[in-house]
């Protein structure tokens, strides 16, 4: 039986390594658009996450069908990936892997394999889970089944030392019983423990898990206020998790969402630029059921400031 974390405000004592602790998240300036789906001349664009090689160098990983009005067949989007080198301006390099979505790429401490790939591919009818490895984060290899039942958006590696903490939401049913999960595993894909309930919710849609420190990850989950998400207004929370404890943090994004947008937050979450943090989101001018030939979907990055007592 999962065990159920704690939510909302706790009575805990956070502490961290240098005294101080996240209290709150505040976003002082407007969304930069880094891309577009005209931009690489795609139908569509989902799911990105962008990581900084040891050169200097982003990559941005990302979900897309190349097909305008995906609807219909979500499945047939693929995994893509640009490179830049100031964090802004990006080149599309091309496909890294087929039939893969609700997908996300980490560094983690593997010299010979320093590559970690989680995504989400049908197999016999179900959605599973699985892990890759890389050496150089094009050509992945060695794929893991990490889990058998629905994992949906969206799946979230954190590095760990010698083990990663894995976000990702589990749904029994079309739009119902929604939860997001956190689970451990070596490097190797080994399952250290067994997945516990962090958030839950018909009303969950999306989540980003950012890893702040070495104590503490911030999430940031999505919040429709209707099941199916076709209305344009959603609301974000954040929260500080440390162990087995959430405390909510006041969360000032939702002053940035535009009318007629649908916004999620992006994997893993946090990108830092010209020592700048920012926070990854993807907008939408359509939800996924009213997907069409002239749905525009775009990649933003809003720069993020934590409030530290």
């Amino acid at each position: 039986m999962k065990k159920i974390l704690l939510l909302a405000l706790v009575s805990v004592a956070f502490c961290s390594c240098g005294g101080k602790v996240p209290v709150g998240v505040s976003f002082p300036e407007p969304p930069i658009e880094i891309a577009s789906n005209a931009d690489f001349g795609m139908g569509l664009i989902n799911y990105f996450n962008i990581i900084r090689l040891p050169d200097g160098t982003y990559r941005m990983y990302f979900s897309g069908n190349e097909k305008s009005g995906v609807a219909e067949d979500e499945w047939s989007q693929n995994l893509y990936l640009a490179e830049s080198d100031d964090g802004f301006h990006y080149r599309m390099k091309g496909r890294v892997m087929d039939a893969l979505i609700e997908s996300s790429v980490c560094l983690v401490e593997d010299k010979e394999w320093p590559f970690r790939l989680v995504g989400s591919q049908m197999e016999e009818g179900r959605h599973c889970l699985f892990l890759w490895k890389s050496r150089d984060g094009i050509a992945f290899t060695g794929r893991r089944l990490l889990y058998d039942f629905k994992h949906d958006t969206q799946n979230v590696l954190v590095p760990r030392g010698r083990k990663m903490k894995l976000y990702s939401r589990q749904t029994q049913e079309h739009y119902k019983n929604r939860r997001m999960t956190l689970s451990e595993f070596t490097l190797d894909g080994d399952p250290l423990g067994t997945a516990e309930e962090v958030l839950a919710g018909d009303f969950l849609y999306n989540n980003a898990a950012c890893k702040v420190d070495e104590k503490y990850d911030l999430l940031f989950p999505t919040y429709y206020n209707t099941h199916g998400g076709t209305t344009d207004a959603c609301v974000f929370r954040c929260y500080l998790a440390d162990g087995p404890f959430l405390r909510e943090l006041p969360c000032g994004l939702n002053r940035w969402v535009e009318a007629g947008e649908h916004w999620y937050i992006a994997a893993p979450g946090f990108v830092f630029i010209g020592g700048e943090r920012y926070l990854a989101l993807n907008t939408r001018s359509e939800s996924h059921e009213q997907s069409h030939n002239g749905m525009v979907s775009k990649y933003k990055l809003i720069k993020t400031k934590l409030e530290y007592r």
